[in-house]
């Protein structure tokens, strides 16, 4: 009988409850407040990576003179300052004509930064479905840019690489390119 009735007292006193409580949801609200630090930093970097690659392709479409690779390198140096990021980002750059006779796209020009590959007629198969739809003997710019993000702290998002892509037509018709051409 005295266990029972020391188990009811026990069960009816409200004496630190509120530390207890305290004990409880402490972790949880610091877990809820970190992780939507993550995932807010997350969603700006996206967002801002898209807005900066937008940035470098309106830059690159606008040149009148001959880009060099020197040019593109800085283009990378630029993204990278837009969105907070130094040394990781990637960028490649591509000019795509399109001849209607044959139905076929061409790489003119292609120049990446930073390990990334070129872009090759050869691979054009893998984007063709993403290509917009071109008069005959236009040409486009193809600006593509990777940027790894690392969270801030471990909340259950992994290292990521945002890739983005965005087409723009030269206002000169063409953006000529000291380097390697490929048709």
């Amino acid at each position: 009988m005295m266990p029972i009735r020391l188990l009811r007292r026990f069960w009816k006193d409200e004496n630190a409850a509120v530390a207890m409580e305290a004990v409880i949801i402490t972790p949880v609200l610091a877990w809820a407040f970190i992780g939507s630090f993550v995932v807010f930093d997350a969603f700006r970097t996206y967002n801002t990576s898209i807005k900066a690659t937008y940035a470098v392709a309106d830059i690159l479409s606008r040149q009148s003179n001959t880009v060099f690779p020197a040019d593109i390198e800085g283009y990378t140096r630029i993204f990278e300052h837009m969105v907070r990021n130094h040394g990781d980002a990637r960028l490649r750059a591509t000019q795509i004509f399109y001849d209607e006779a044959n139905d076929t796209f061409c790489v003119e020009w292609s120049y990446a930064t930073n390990g990334e590959a070129k872009l090759f007629t050869g691979n054009l198969v893998d984007l063709e479905g993403h290509l917009p739809v071109m008069a005959d003997a236009e040409r486009i710019l193809l600006v593509e840019t990777f940027i790894p993000y690392r969270p801030a702290f471990n909340v259950g998002l992994s290292l990521m690489t945002f890739d983005n892509f965005t087409f723009t037509r030269p206002r000169n018709n063409r953006v000529s390119f000291d380097g390697e051409a490929f048709c």
